[in-house]
């Protein structure tokens, strides 16, 4: 799945018509077999890399588990309705995030793609994907934290942002080894978490000129 969403990312390069770049899109399934080299070795399909994804979904037949997303909130706020329509709200869910990856790319093409703002149209890109595709779990997102924390050192407006995203991912895994799913409720967060979303998008899209932390000027 994070080779999905590097290549979904990598879509910027064609949107600004930049076409120098297309070479380096080959070591992305060199880098993705290369780390999966010991699962073939094992006897997994050289199809696998490709596959789990959609197997996963297939086999845990849940909009998303252990995660603070938009597809929990629906599960949660739903339950009924995404049990009986399952299979339709797992492809619309694909579709919608296509589109808001479309959509934010295609807005890109305005603006000029500093090194500042690559890092983070590319931590919105992989927040997208956890945000809004089916089956989706808490260690799908710890990239995004990784990333988030990389723009907050940039970016001063963006460390409430991920402060927040950070505690909430915290508890999310301390509520999977705690095993305190009845403790820790994740309506709320899914709550927040999507309006911390909105807002980290805002501040990408409307307002795309960093505030830079002193240090970094």
């Amino acid at each position: 799945m994070p080779n999905v969403r590097a290549l979904r990312f990598n879509y910027v390069y064609w949107a600004r018509h930049d076409y120098r770049h297309w070479y380096q899109f080959g070591w992305v399934p060199v880098t993705v077999y290369a780390m999966n080299l010991p699962g073939f070795l094992a006897g997994r399909s050289l199809l696998t890399p490709l596959t789990i994804y959609a197997g996963q979904t297939s086999d845990y037949k849940e909009l998303a588990l252990n995660i603070a997303n938009f597809p929990k909130f629906l599960q949660l706020a739903f339950p009924t309705a995404v049990l009986d329509y399952y299979e339709l709200l797992k492809r619309g869910l694909m579709v919608l995030t296509c589109l808001i990856l479309l959509a934010g790319f295609w807005y890109l093409r305005r603006l000029d793609l500093t090194p500042q703002r690559f890092l983070v149209v590319a931590t919105w890109s992989f927040w997208t994907c956890t945000m809004f595709l089916p089956s989706m779990h808490d260690r799908y997102s710890y990239f995004v934290m990784v990333m988030l924390a990389l723009v907050a050192l940039l970016d001063r407006r963006m460390i409430g942002v991920a402060l927040v995203s950070i505690g909430i991912s915290t508890v999310l895994y301390l509520r999977y080894l705690l095993n305190a799913d009845a403790a820790i409720d994740l309506w709320p967060l899914a709550i927040i978490q999507i309006i911390n979303y909105c807002g980290f998008t805002a501040g990408t899209f409307l307002h795309p000129q960093p505030e830079y932390l002193h240090s970094f000027r």
